[in-house]
This record gives structure tokens, sequence and C-alpha cells, in this order.
């Protein structure tokens, strides 16, 4: 019975590591996209105004 509830904890104990390790890469990516698009946003602006 101990093994069992061991197991248990491990495993909810990965699926916390893995949904936390999801979350820190969408908010990298977030981040990351802001970023490009902050820095290039101008650029885009005047190429579509001077089309």
């Amino acid at each position: 019975m101990q093994k069992d509830t061991s197991r248990k904890r491990g495993q909810v104990m990965l699926e916390y590591v893995v949904a936390l390790g999801v979350f820190v890469a969408m908010i990298g990516l977030c981040a990351l996209l802001l970023y490009a698009f902050k820095s290039y946003g101008g650029r885009i602006l005047n190429v579509m105004a001077g089309a």
C-alpha cells in the first residue's frame, strides 16, 4: 500500500513540474514575440505606409 501512494505522489509531482515547464516556455515565447514585434513594428508600418 505504501508503494502505491508513493508512486502517485511522484506522478503528481512530475505532472506539476511538466505543467510548470510548459507555462514557463509559453511565457518565454510570448516575451520573445513581444520583443520582436516591438523592435520590427515600426519598419513594418513604414513599409506598409510607403506602399
